[in-house]
């Protein structure tokens, strides 16, 4: 290369170094890489800022949604938020895990600027973690898994009386946080919660009849009245020619007659990975089941109304392989309401995306999630503005310079939107906790108006409905790549060993580029 180099004149190699520097400058921004991997050698452990600053980076964000605030939580470990809340004195409460010894369930207190006004973990020596939060008349409910068992009294077992694999865990907070109600109702996880008005609904996965550590997984759902006695716990068997099946997300049905039971939503597992769509009744019983997907892996985060009340049916969003444009693509689909499909959209182009939240909005719906086709990181935070059929309207990103994945998102108090998740940068010594504020004012108004019902992944508002279910992975214990590996910080993650090549750089730009050095050094020489 130095021989090279020295026969071309200055401004032949100064012509070379630019056209193929410019090729690194963009493999440094939109490659696809393995960035979500815990153990990806993202810039974020570097020197420890433990402020919640907000990134300097300058953004490129939808003019109708520039970013207000970012703030970043947690400690030394790997630390990250499933799901957020509104809180009725204008603030905001926090789920998720954080990780010291073991990984543990945590809750933060934020105010209308993202500062922490308490915060709490629970768990034993296993694996604790928070995947859904509602509000109750007087403090939180939370929904997630545990390696530890509680008696209905709320005692947890000793520490090491450990049946070996997760339950289904129900917590209940205070408004300061303290503990006042914990029981693990079944093996399995609960992956997504919420409130219908009269009492809360929580779906996930439990073991099926094969029981004991048997690989068989089917959905679960539990509901609680609103004092949080137990109605009905119903099991769904998933469809023939499926060996596995997890719920993500709850969208409740209400028709003009009143309360009309539940749409769940959530992947199977088989021959092929699949979006799974069901129709239950008030009481917990089936209606109607359905899949959707192509031949390759199809996972299934979120949903949400299709229409006000969710009558006309409801929206899937995730992330499929099968027939996409990218390794990976954010993936819609629309179900009406008799389980057949009336659309289906993917979106993201080149690259690597998904979608881990949706909300339906006055004129279509938004999707969060995060894509490596952004301009900031190895993986940036992605929005999705469509119309009502899922047509792209408007794209956004927001990040940091490192890895940046947010999970859920909630509209904010005073307008706009939180985002909560989980990032390398912003000093991160591990990976923390990370919310960040898009559109609206940037405090928000403390103020919440007394007809608006908040609850864990959706906010009722006038005249508006959001749901931002499906925040963890119920194959939480499997080796499949997605979302929730992340979390769980032992395995790969929804970008893992992705190897598409650098849009608009690679070996050709390269030898254009010394084509044209040559060509312009002969021409100098002459």
């Amino acid at each position: 290369m130095r021989n090279l180099t020295g026969s071309l004149a200055p401004s032949a190699v100064a012509l070379a170094l630019l056209v193929t520097g410019a090729g690194f400058a963009l493999a440094g921004t939109a490659s696809a890489s393995d960035g979500p991997d815990w153990t990806d050698g993202v810039d974020g452990t570097g020197e420890a800022d433990t402020a919640n600053a907000t990134n300097p980076i300058e953004r490129q964000a939808s003019p109708d949604l520039p970013e207000q605030w970012q703030r970043t939580y947690g400690g030394d470990g790997d630390d990250t938020f499933a799901d957020l809340v509104r809180t009725g004195d204008g603030g905001y409460l926090l789920v998720g895990a954080k990780e010291g010894e073991s990984l543990d369930g945590w809750a933060v207190k934020i105010d209308s600027e993202g500062e922490t006004q308490w915060e709490r973990t629970l768990g034993g020596q296993g694996l604790d973690r928070f995947y859904g939060v509602a509000v109750t008349d007087d403090g939180y409910l939370l929904a997630g898994r545990t390696d530890g068992t509680v008696r209905e009294n709320g005692s947890a077992e000793d520490a090491n009386n450990r049946d070996g694999g997760p339950n289904g865990w129900v917590v209940e907070l205070g408004p300061d946080g303290e503990v006042r109600d914990e029981r693990t109702p079944g093996s399995g996880a609960f992956y997504a919660l919420e409130s219908d008005g009269s009492g809360f609904l929580f779906a996930g996965w439990t073991r099926g009849e094969e029981g004991g550590q048997g690989e068989r997984r089917e959905g679960w759902a539990l509901r609680l009245d609103a004092e949080g006695t137990s109605e009905w716990s119903q099991t769904y068997a998933t469809p023939e020619g499926y060996s596995a099946g997890y719920l993500r997300a709850i969208v409740p049905i209400e028709t003009d007659e009143g309360a009309d039971g539940y749409y769940l939503a959530g992947k199977v597992e088989g021959d092929s990975d699949d979006a799974w769509a069901l129709r239950v009744e008030s009481e917990g019983s089936a209606r109607w089941q359905a899949t959707a997907g192509g031949s390759s892996r199809d996972d299934v985060w979120a949903a949400a109304p299709a229409s006000a009340g969710a009558a006309d049916g409801f929206v899937l969003a995730g992330e499929t392989e099968s027939n996409s444009t990218g390794p990976r693509d954010g993936w819609l689909v629309k179900f009406d309401a008799n389980g057949s499909v009336g659309w289906e959209r993917r979106h993201g182009g080149d690259g690597t995306q998904w979608l881990d939240s949706a909300m339906r909005t006055a004129d279509g719906f938004l999707f969060t999630g995060s894509s490596n086709a952004g301009p900031y990181g190895s993986a940036d935070g992605y929005v999705v503005a469509t119309d009502a059929s899922g047509v792209v309207e408007s794209e956004s990103y927001y990040g940091t310079d490192a890895w940046d994945k947010p999970w859920p998102a909630i509209r904010a108090h005073g307008g706009g939107y939180l985002l909560a998740g989980q990032t390398a940068g912003d000093g991160a010594t591990g990976r923390d906790g990370w919310v960040v504020r898009i559109g609206g004012s940037a405090t928000g108004d403390a103020t919440v108006a007394t007809s608006e019902t908040t609850t864990a992944n959706t906010t009722t508002a006038p005249g508006a409905t959001t749901t931002a279910s499906g925040t963890g992975n119920p194959a939480g214990d499997s080796d499949s790549e997605t979302t929730e590996s992340v979390v769980r910080g032992g395995q790969t993650t929804a970008t893992e060993n992705t190897t598409e090549s650098v849009p608009g750089f690679g070996i050709g730009v390269a030898l254009v580029a010394f084509a044209v050095a040559a060509t312009v050094a002969r021409f100098v020489r002459a």
